[in-house]
């Protein structure tokens, strides 16, 4: 999540800074939560399969990682310093991301990009969930002004920068798993979408937590009706030949004589963000009772290029849509990414951590490890449907030598598709002598000078002081000072 021009803005820090930076650093991968109610953007992205909001990269997969630290990459006002979002915090045009690299995903700004909740004016209730609890200073939530514009990147001028609930919270810590409640008022005089932003100062380390909400304020001085919202159509690219179709849904079965069928006939319907408003302009037309669009500034459904919600009414017998692709023209494909030739066996032990992406239809993709004997040691299975599934398969009680994983993907229709990869565990060299730990053993013991054996199979000495903090900042949630493996490794070991 990090990079290296963190070291040269740590130089600039005072010493004071940096060394209780480096005493906290212990702490501070511990802490991550994330707004579950209203959904943020980044849960939106890992919650409902990704439904709601997709190509949302890294946070797909940790949106409790929002984190804004001193190691991020983009500071306001040009470097890390400790007070609230108005004096510190992520660079204007980064503020959704908190800063970090990674999930840039996150800052894409447009009227239409992200899912919206809509809610009243007035009292709400948002919630934060706690992934790992720890000590909290305060929760302060803040809203775009009345005037701002939805397309360009969120900056501190798109915000009101009095926070509409500034709480104190006591140093109190808040379980694993569990929740709190924050009561935000809501100005009357803002309705549309806006973006609310929710911070979570951390009160024992130098971090704070970054949640983006995007929110259709429901204002009673319009007649509004009221949606229900059935899901999403997301933006693909296909292929002329293609067909794309609507099955509605009420509580007595599919009704077939509401379907709405789209035939990609020219290179322009099938790009990915044309064919989504060909079809809702279809659907708009067919009075399924059921739309598909966005809301516009007078909360009226219509078709848009790219992402369409699909809503109904309240009183409408409808209550879900699925959209049906039938894509001949695309060869079932398999590929499979992030493995490697050989891994380095650690206590007779070794993981698999890579990802399967099939194409051509509709798949139930599994993994079967053998080993050298053609025993199979190891399975997994994917979702049905979900046809980028990835896999992370434990090997325990394994020798060195030769394996095979097989993925298979199994499609509903057609035909199967397949995918061997063969590696090599080594045995660790027991006689090398030029480490102090396998990574992570001795987890909190680990200083400048520290020489650990990682999962590549070379030796890595942790950095020296104001760096080493970062050293022990690991838990199987937050892997990015992992030596070799870990995106910012670098700004804590030295490779041998």
């Amino acid at each position: 999540m990090l990079h290296n021009t963190r070291a040269s803005a740590m130089r600039k820090l005072p010493l004071a800074i940096t060394l209780g930076l480096v005493s906290l650093a212990t702490q501070q991968a511990f802490a991550h939560g994330y707004v579950e109610s209203p959904k943020s953007r980044a849960f939106m992205c890992s919650s409902t399969g990704g439904s709601l909001n997709r190509d949302c990269g890294a946070v797909t997969y940790e949106p409790q990682s929002v984190e804004y630290s001193p190691s991020v990459n983009h500071h306001y006002p040009n470097q890390y310093c400790a007070g609230d979002f108005t004096q510190c915090g992520p660079a204007n045009g980064t503020i959704a991301a908190g800063g970090i690299n990674s999930f840039a995903q996150l800052n894409e700004q447009s009227v239409t990009r992200w899912q919206k909740t809509t809610v009243k004016p007035g009292m709400n209730e948002f919630t934060w969930h706690y992934a790992a609890g720890h000590a909290s200073a305060y929760y302060q939530f803040y809203i775009t002004k009345k005037d701002w514009n939805p397309n360009q990147p969120l900056t501190r001028d798109a915000f009101e920068l009095k926070p509409l609930l500034n709480e104190n919270a006591g140093g109190v810590r808040p379980p694993a798993g569990g929740k709190t409640q924050h009561k935000v008022n809501i100005p009357a005089d803002h309705s549309g979408y806006h973006v609310m932003l929710a911070t979570w100062k951390i009160a024992d380390t130098a971090a704070t937590f970054y949640q983006v909400i995007d929110l259709n304020i429901d204002n009673d001085g319009a007649p509004i009706p009221d949606w229900k919202i059935l899901g999403a159509v997301q933006p693909e690219p296909l292929h002329v030949g293609d067909k794309v179709s609507t099955r509605v849904f009420t509580s007595a079965g599919e009704q077939q004589n509401r379907q709405t069928r789209l035939n990609i006939d020219t290179e322009e319907q099938a790009q990915a963000n044309t064919w989504p408003f060909l079809l809702a302009q279809k659907v708009n037309k067919a009075n399924a009772g059921y739309v598909m669009g966005e809301l516009n500034a007078n909360n009226e459904v219509v078709p848009n290029y790219g992402k369409n919600t699909m809503y109904a009414k309240n009183n409408s017998d409808v209550v879900s849509v699925e959209i049906q692709k039938e894509q001949p023209s695309i060869p079932g494909e398999l590929k499979l990414s992030g493995l490697q030739a050989e891994y380095t066996l650690k206590d007779n032990a070794a993981d698999l951590h890579f990802n399967a992406i099939a194409q051509g239809g509709k798949y139930t993709i599994s993994s079967t490890v053998y080993n050298d004997k053609n025993e199979s040691i190891a399975y997994q299975q994917a979702e049905p449907g979900n046809n980028t599934p990835h896999f992370s398969i434990p090997l325990r009680n394994v020798n060195d030598g030769g394996y095979d994983v097989v993925v298979v993907a199994k499609p509903e229709k057609g035909e199967l598709l397949q995918q061997t990869h063969h590696f090599t565990l080594k045995a660790e060299d027991a006689n090398s002598g030029d480490y102090d730990f396998i990574f992570p053993k001795g987890l909190s013991g680990y200083k400048a000078g520290t020489k650990v054996l990682a999962k590549d199979g070379n030796v890595y000495e942790c950095k020296p002081f104001p760096y080493s903090g970062y050293c022990i900042q690991w838990n199987a949630g937050a892997t990015q000072f992992e030596p070799g493996v870990g995106s910012n490794w670098q700004d804590a070991w030295i490779r041998k």
